[in-house]
C-alpha cells in the first residue's frame, strides 16, 4: 500500500498501524467514506455476532466479522451525523472507540477481524427505477456493479470476462442510460479504453455503423456525437449490440454460485418461479423460465434478491417482468423496448395484465 494512502487513512482512523491486518485498512476506509455500520445478531445459542458490511451489492457480499467481541455503550442504528473512531491494540486484543456525533460513544473489544467475501450470480437481477430504455439501463446497472466490485476488491473478485466489460462505464453514451434518475458522469471517468471497448463489441455484433460513429466520437467527444450514438443504441439498429452484451454478462455471471438462503427459503423462491412458468404456459406462452414468448409478445422474468446476511426485514425475493411487443423484432431479445413502429416495451410488477386488467405500463 502506498505510504501516502496509508497516512490518509490514519486521519480517519487514528491508531491504525502498519502491523495491523488488511481488514483494518478496510475498516478505516469505511470511516473515511462515512459508511460504517454495525450489525449485531444473536445466534440460537445466545452468542452475539458482530458484523460490519464493507461492500454489499448484487454481485458481491463482503463483511468484516469481529471475533470474540464484546461492547460497552450503545450503537445508534438510525444515526445520521458524523461518525469518528480511534483504534488501538493491547497485546492480542483490539480496541475500537466509536463516537457518533457529540453525545454517543461506544467501545468494542475484539481479538481479530475476519473478512468474509462471496461473489454471486447477477444475470437474473433487474431493478427498474427509471422508465424508458429499461433494457439498456439494466445492463448499465450490471456493468456498473462489476466496475464497483473491481474498484473496491480488485482481481480477486473479477474474471477476465468481467474485466473486459468494465471500460464500458468509461463511455458517456453508455452511461447515458443511467438506471437511476441522477447522472453517472461524476462517478466514472471518460477514457479512450471505453470507446475501444464499445467499438469492439459493435464489430462483434456486425454493427459497422456504430463502429464508425465511435471513430468519430473518439476524435470529437462532444455532446452531439454522444447523442448520435445514444439514438443509434435506442433504435432497432442497436438490438444486435444489445444481444451481444446481454449474452456476455450472462456468461460472466454464470461462473458464480447463486445465493443460498437455506432450504426453506430456497424452496419458496423456486415455488414462485414455478408459479410464473405455470401461469404463462396456461396463457399459451412457450419457453422456460425466465424467458417466454407468445406471438409478438415476449416476457422476461427479472428478479430482486435480498442479501444472504444483513438484509432489511421488509425486503424479500421479488419477480418483475419485462414485457416486449414487436411485430418486426419479435425474434430479437426484448425487441419491443427499442424504438420502432409498433414496438412497445414496459415493466410489470405481476402478471395480472394477462387477465385483461389494465397494465401498469399502459397506465403510465
Amino acid at each position: 500500500m502506498a505510504q501516502t494512502y496509508y497516512e490518509e487513512l490514519q486521519q480517519f482512523l487514528p491508531g491504525l498501524s502498519p502491523d495491523m491486518p488488511d481488514s483494518c485498512i478496510k475498516l478505516a476506509e469505511l470511516f473515511r467514506a462515512q459508511a460504517f455500520e454495525l450489525h449485531i445478531r444473536t445466534l440460537p445459542a445466545g452468542e452475539e455476532k458482530y458484523y460490519i458490511p464493507y461492500m454489499m451489492n448484487d454481485a458481491l457480499e463482503c463483511l468484516l466479522i469481529l471475533e470474540q467481541c464484546r461492547m460497552t455503550g450503545r450503537y445508534l442504528v438510525d444515526f445520521k451525523g458524523i461518525t469518528q473512531a480511534h483504534m488501538a491494540k493491547d497485546g492480542e486484543v483490539y480496541l475500537l472507540v466509536v463516537r457518533q456525533g457529540d453525545d454517543n460513544v461506544f467501545t468494542i473489544w475484539f481479538s481479530s477481524i475476519r473478512e468474509e467475501m462471496t461473489c454471486y450470480q447477477y444475470h437474473r437481477i433487474g431493478h427498474f427505477w427509471v422508465k424508458g430504455q429499461e433494457q439498456w439501463r439494466r445492463l448499465v446497472y450490471i456493468v456498473g456493479t462489476l466496475y464497483d466490485k473491481y474498484s473496491y476488491m480488485g482481481d480477486t473478485v473479477c474474471t477476465q470476462a468481467e474485466k473486459e466489460l468494465l471500460p464500458l462505464m468509461e463511455l458517456a453514451p453508455f452511461r447515458a442510460f443511467s438506471p437511476v434518475k441522477e447522472s453517472l458522469d461524476e462517478e466514472y471517468p471518460d477514457t479512450l479504453e471505453g470507446v475501444e471497448c464499445m467499438k469492439k463489441l459493435a464489430l462483434e455484433a456486425g454493427d459497422w455503423r456504430l463502429a464508425n460513429l465511435l471513430k468519430v466520437y473518439r476524435r470529437f467527444p462532444f455532446p452531439w456525437a454522444e447523442k448520435r450514438i445514444q439514438r443509434h443504441m435506442e433504435s432497432r439498429a442497436g438490438i444486435p449490440l444489445y444481444e451481444v452484451l446481454y449474452r456476455k454478462t450472462e456468461a460472466a455471471s454464470k461462473v458464480y454460485p447463486i445465493r443460498d438462503y437455506g432450504r426453506k427459503s430456497n424452496e419458496e423462491t423456486e415455488k414462485k418461479r414455478r408459479a410464473v412458468s405455470r401461469k404463462l404456459q396456461e396463457k399459451g406462452f412457450t419457453g422456460a423460465y425466465p424467458f417466454f414468448r407468445k406471438g409478438s409478445m415476449q416476457i422476461l422474468a427479472m428478479e430482486e434478491h435480498p442479501f444472504t446476511l444483513l438484509e432489511a426485514e421488509d425486503f424479500s425475493f421479488r419477480i418483475q417482468f419485462m414485457v416486449s411487443v414487436s411485430k418486426k423484432d419479435s425474434e430479437r431479445y426484448n425487441g419491443g423496448f427499442f424504438k420502432g413502429r409498433q414496438n412497445r416495451g414496459w415493466i410489470e410488477k405481476n402478471l395480472d395484465f394477462l387477465e385483461g386488467k389494465q397494465s401498469k405500463g399502459e397506465e403510465e
